[in-house]
């Protein structure tokens, strides 16, 4: 039975990183059943939401409602939950039950035989998925009440200031603790996105793609193209799959904050998980770095404060603290220093193709 840990990092993956791995055909052999809802019910939609979900109840709710309460685009789409949940003894899961009181001809449940685990969930709702394009939502999380109509004004927008097709959308998100209110946020709206490459993912020392929820919008042929999220990447394997779809797809960052991140123990906070992700973030960094002569300047210059300021971010979430020396905090700024320049340029380039391309 093939591994559906996604703490499991194959090392020898980070190789060879863009040879495409085929991951649904990891899960072929799970069985998939739809316990609420008929395809034919609408017409087949442009996008399709993915909800996966396990164990969860009343947050799920709150996700789902913020999904369904949407101002209405101009364009169908459906909703798929995919429960990781074991069946009770009625044959229902928590989100069953909330679905089944909803009760919306948009929405369908389909329950994973086993736990495959949420990267994996991921995969499986993109092969049942009619839409051309595929809207992530964690379970704890929410979308805003526009972000399907401003979701697909980006994409209507960038496909034609982009020289690559338009695959990846990574959606700016609010982080809240415990009720979302859009009032409170602060430039909900800018009038640019960035374009997040290979390159700005070497130069910042991460993608920017990590975690696709609060309304990040990906092709589907893109997803597909790239293999779909590879657990053979550890915990690292979202930001992964971002970067080899911009091998041939234009990655941006919204301008629009299209969802609420809910900040709370999770599985994300715990050590062990903590751990596993500052391992496969420097195994993936070692690759960008290697790639290249500028990656090999850029490794030589920056690559012990990418790695102790990874830590620090990472450790400080969770409120354990490391040591820094001196040396460290020098380097630490100076690293810093090139972040600032290089987003900036990264924002006139973005405001360049706003008001004049």
């Amino acid at each position: 039975m093939e591994s559906f840990d996604a703490l499991c990092i194959n090392e020898n993956a980070f190789d060879n990183l863009e040879h495409r791995i085929d991951s649904f055909d990891k899960i072929k052999d799970v069985k998939t059943n739809m316990l609420f809802g008929k395809t034919e019910s609408i017409e087949v939609p442009m996008l399709s939401v993915i909800i996966p979900t396990c164990g969860r109840s009343s947050l799920f709710k709150e996700a789902l409602y913020s999904v369904l309460n949407q101002a209405k685009p101009a364009f169908s789409w459906e909703v798929l939950v995919m429960d990781n949940t074991p069946l009770d003894d009625m044959g229902k899961t928590p989100a069953l039950k909330i679905v089944q009181d909803f009760s919306d001809d948009r929405v369908y449940l389909y329950h994973n035989a086993i736990n495959i685990g949420s990267g994996y969930n991921w995969n499986r709702g993109v092969e049942l998925s009619r839409g051309e394009w595929i809207t992530f939502l964690h379970d704890d999380d929410v979308l805003c009440h526009d972000s399907l109509i401003r979701i697909g004004k980006i994409i209507d927008n960038m496909s034609k200031r982009v020289h690559k097709p338009l695959g990846y959308i990574q959606a700016r998100r609010y982080k809240f603790i415990n009720a979302f209110n859009e009032s409170e946020i602060n430039f909900k709206i800018l009038p640019f996105c960035l374009e997040l490459t290979q390159l700005t993912s070497l130069l910042l020392g991460h993608t920017h793609t990590g975690m696709p929820t609060c309304g990040t919008t990906i092709k589907k042929s893109a997803y597909i193209k790239a293999g779909g999220i590879n657990y053979d990447f550890g915990p690292t394997a979202d930001a992964v799959l971002g970067y080899q779809i911009m091998k041939d797809y234009t990655v941006i960052r919204s301008g629009c904050v299209l969802g609420g991140y809910r900040w709370a123990d999770n599985e994300s906070q715990k050590i062990d998980t903590i751990d596993k992700l500052l391992i496969s973030d420097e195994l993936f960094a070692r690759y960008r770095i290697n790639k290249s002569c500028l990656g090999k300047v850029w490794g030589r210059l920056f690559m012990t404060a990418y790695i102790v300021r990874n830590k620090k971010a990472k450790y400080g979430g969770i409120n354990k603290k490391i040591s820094i020396s001196i040396f460290e905090k020098l380097r630490i700024y100076s690293y810093e220093m090139f972040l600032i320049i290089v987003k900036i340029f990264m924002c006139i380039k973005g405001l360049i193709r706003y008001f004049i391309l």
